[in-house]
């Protein structure tokens, strides 16, 4: 079994010749890591980006008709694909104000 560490950043392609297939098996573990790792973070910002914007409102302040049409616009994904991720991390959104809300009504 070949053990990685995943902590070391792989090869990057600088020059245009560089190929997937030129890749030493080591770095090419070390890159799926790297990436999947990557992937993930930026997975979460999305959808944390998405929710506060639907708590916002702010396709109605930027004169959308709603979240999904400003992200299908913004994005320049499909209209169902803006909704899927809405509604993805529309259940956080939710649940934050709820949070707030329990949060003012205690302190009062």
């Amino acid at each position: 079994m070949l053990h990685v560490n995943t902590h070391s950043t792989a090869l990057a392609p600088d020059a245009p010749t560089w190929r997937w297939s030129e890749l030493p098996d080591v770095d090419l573990l070390r890159t799926l890591v790297e990436t999947e790792r990557r992937r993930r973070r930026l997975g979460a910002a999305m959808v944390a980006a998405v929710a506060e914007a639907e708590r916002r409102g702010l396709a109605a302040d930027t004169g959308y008709r709603d979240t999904a049409d400003l992200l299908s616009d913004l994005l320049r994904i499909s209209p169902s694909e803006a909704r899927r991720r809405i509604e993805y991390a529309a259940p956080q959104a939710r649940s934050r104000s709820r949070k707030a809300w329990r949060a003012m009504t205690m302190a009062s």
